[in-house]
């Protein structure tokens, strides 16, 4: 086959459906469920607004699974929310608190379908109570009985070190197995006081392998949990590739692994979040990136490659495969990171500029024999 043919071969993977991709994606996607309780006021949705990004309150498809507890599964969040009311002082109101939450988890986790599990709890206890009441304690310790639990102390910017340490000593002593994390929203609160990082780092290593990618991909803050995760996801793709490359090959025959990489150039930009709800930086990508992706394969090739004298004359094999996929990995990853760093900073960002192939390419030959 000649160049110029192979490279017509190449432009016809440009004219691909991006969303049908997607929602191929998607759809394989397992989500986990977290529950967010506590008491009233203790700041339940302002820790998941700055977490993931979202105001659940008006979301609008919440479902009241109980007369306490609403089910948020937002579109284009690979992660369901279990938003509860607090309970409040009175002794008969507390019980009901006890009675529904830890009966609605009791009989979520008892099913066979493990979808419908309640996979984290996040008890959250502010910080401005200055106290751990009985029924926090005896709710968390029935929970743990149930699914993974760990206990937020939260507006820490409400209390002093002091107290803080006599509330985390009352959990130690009472609850020695479970994990306490101390947050705030609070910019003013310096940021080695606060334990984000153990939080979600807590709650990736307490779910299976297979929810993990999902929690980290609805992550709207704290991107270096995703950075983690999708470098996961860019060795799922590599395996891919090597199975795809069973001996070698002709660049001719490459397609299937250029549909491999193309896979997952989508994957890792949806993984960002990059695109939600912003249809015009979509179009960018598509056209910048994934549309080029055959174009990139093989100019890189052609440099990667000792001896590569034409596209037609490229051979690929196992260890190339999976180099430059890895690398091709890497590179888009890098971008969408630093891109949604900036965008997470309230930046404007050319997207064109951002994702231009010189970009990619110059990250690909710095990644390719890193692998």
């Amino acid at each position: 086959m000649k160049e110029e043919d192979v490279k017509k071969l190449i432009d016809k993977l440009q004219y691909f459906d991006y969303d049908k991709l997607l929602n191929k994606i998607r759809k394989n996607v397992k989500k986990p469920s977290v529950l967010v309780t506590g008491g009233t006021g203790v700041g339940k949705s302002s820790l998941i607004n700055h977490l993931f990004g979202m105001d659940v309150a008006k979301t609008g498809n919440g479902k009241p699974m109980t007369d306490r507890i609403t089910r948020y599964e937002p579109e284009n969040y690979d992660v369901v929310l279990y938003d509860t009311l607090g309970y409040e002082v009175g002794e008969d109101k507390q019980q009901q608190f006890y009675k529904e939450v830890i009966g609605f988890v009791k009989k979520a986790n008892g099913q066979s379908d493990i979808k419908k599990h309640v996979h984290l709890a996040w008890y959250c206890i502010s910080a401005a109570n200055k106290r751990v009441t009985p029924t926090d304690l005896d709710a968390i310790a029935a929970l743990d009985g149930l699914t993974e639990v760990c206990v937020v102390l939260t507006q820490i910017d409400a209390a002093t070190m002091v107290e803080l340490d006599e509330m985390k000593q009352v959990l130690q002593k009472k609850l020695p197995k479970t994990s306490v994390f101390l947050v705030s929203i609070d910019p003013r609160v310096p940021e080695e006081k606060m334990q984000w990082n153990g939080l979600l780092g807590w709650s990736v290593d307490h779910l299976d392998a297979g929810l993990q990618l999902a929690f980290a991909q609805a992550l709207g803050q704290e991107l270096h949990v995703k950075h983690v995760q999708a470098d996961k996801l860019i060795h799922r793709y590599v395996a891919a590739a090597a199975g795809a490359v069973v001996c070698p090959l002709p660049m001719t025959d490459s397609a299937a692994l250029i549909a491999i990489q193309t896979t997952m150039a989508t994957h890792l930009f949806n993984f960002w979040g990059i695109d939600r709800g912003t249809d015009k930086i979509k179009e960018v990508f598509v056209n910048v990136v994934v549309a080029n992706t055959g174009r990139i394969f093989s100019r890189s090739l052609l440099k990667l490659i000792p001896g590569a004298g034409s596209i037609a004359a490229t051979v690929v094999n196992s260890g190339v495969a999976t180099s430059f996929t890895y690398a091709f990995g890497r590179a888009v990853n890098e971008v969408c990171y630093k891109t949604a760093s900036r965008m997470a900073n309230g930046e404007k960002v050319d997207i064109t500029s951002a994702f231009a192939m010189d970009v990619i390419m110059k990250l690909i030959q710095k990644y390719y024999n890193k692998k």
